[in-house]
């Protein structure tokens, strides 16, 4: 008897016999082949090969996720939102002070992909490891599928980012550099920070020492002050003049 909201279609249309023997088999409840195997008798294998992908798929165990017969999760999901992530995961990941918002919202499938990617960390697509690289948007993918893919591009600006002192873009200052700009991960965490901004409060990468951030935000602007320069404020109404 079927009685939640998605039922797997073998089960929707009685065909139990499809991943069933009726009479003996050597796999637990009488199922005619072992783990993905059985899966892979009607989904397509290659569809779940990637070149970084997620443990349950790596071995074998869809039924960690998914429930065979029927669930009240969309694709037979055993749980729904971030909390069923952190069945596995640390939910640590998401308790900060300023936390992302796909985050927040419990949408981890946002920016990963669950079962497998091209990009490390099941990530969706392309979110450089390195903290300098040379600027090209591609380079920014995933974070570009919410935010504007514009926000590096001018140099002045008064719509693009509220990171700007005045209409001096200092996301375009940071970032648009034909060899050491900044990537993302440089000053955000993607999941968590423990202040406003997702601002890291240190950065890591370079030997035993890692670069300490200390933001202050304002109404119109803040205040960095970083380990690798001098402080510096910045206000979106009356342009700071910084020593």
């Amino acid at each position: 008897m079927t009685s939640k909201k998605v039922v797997h279609s073998p089960v929707g249309e009685g065909k139990c016999l499809s991943c069933h023997d009726p009479h003996q088999s050597p796999h637990p409840a009488l199922l005619k082949a072992r783990g993905a195997k059985l899966c892979f008798g009607c989904h397509d294998a290659a569809a779940f090969s990637s070149r970084h992908g997620h443990l349950p798929v790596t071995t074998g165990e869809c039924l960690k996720c998914h429930d065979p017969h029927q669930s009240d999760s969309l694709k037979l999901l055993r749980g729904s939102g971030a909390d069923f992530c952190f069945r596995c995961h640390d939910e640590k990941m998401a308790a900060g002070k300023s936390i992302h918002q796909p985050v927040a919202r419990g949408e981890c499938g946002d920016c990963h992909n669950p079962h497998g990617s091209t990009f490390p960390k099941l990530l969706k697509n392309a979110y450089p490891e390195a903290l300098y690289l040379s600027y090209e948007q591609n380079e920014f993918a995933l974070c570009f599928t919410c935010h504007s893919r514009q926000i590096a591009d001018d140099r002045r600006t008064d719509t693009l980012t509220g990171f700007r002192n005045g209409d001096h873009n200092l996301h375009y200052l940071h970032i648009n550099k034909p060899d050491k700009g900044r990537s993302c991960k440089t000053c955000h965490d993607a999941h968590v920070a423990p202040q406003q901004r997702l601002i890291k409060e240190r950065i890591p990468g370079f030997g035993s020492w890692d670069i300490p951030i200390r933001y202050t935000k304002t109404d119109t602007g803040g205040t960095c002050v970083v380990g690798c320069h001098k402080p510096k404020s910045y206000d979106r109404l009356r342009a700071v003049k910084n020593p």
